[in-house]
């Protein structure tokens, strides 16, 4: 806003913290079923082939927890500035 002020739209705020809780659960979804789709292949693996796989799988694991911290962490932190806003707005309103 060109008068340094700041317009918040509470419903958005709240609505984009489910959003994002909501979207990280189903990117955890998708990768649950990738894995258990790529289960029965990778259980005929031996040897270099599986350990390979495993090195590989482990690295995706952990960027995948990483992921989903992010994504937590983001939706935590937006929900909190909806209630803040929400509670400044309250205080403000209770002043008059």
């Amino acid at each position: 806003m060109p008068d340094g002020g700041i317009k918040v739209s509470f419903g958005a705020l709240q609505s984009a913290a489910g959003s994002i809780s909501s979207n990280a659960a189903k990117v955890r979804g998708s990768l649950d079923d990738l894995k258990s789709y790529l289960q029965p292949l990778v259980s005929t693996w031996v040897g270099a082939a599986s350990e390979a796989y495993n090195a590989h799988q482990a690295k995706w694991d952990s960027a995948a927890a990483d992921l989903q911290q992010v994504m937590a962490a983001i939706g935590t932190a937006v929900n909190q500035a909806a209630d803040d806003y929400t509670a400044g707005e309250r205080t403000n309103t209770n002043r008059w």
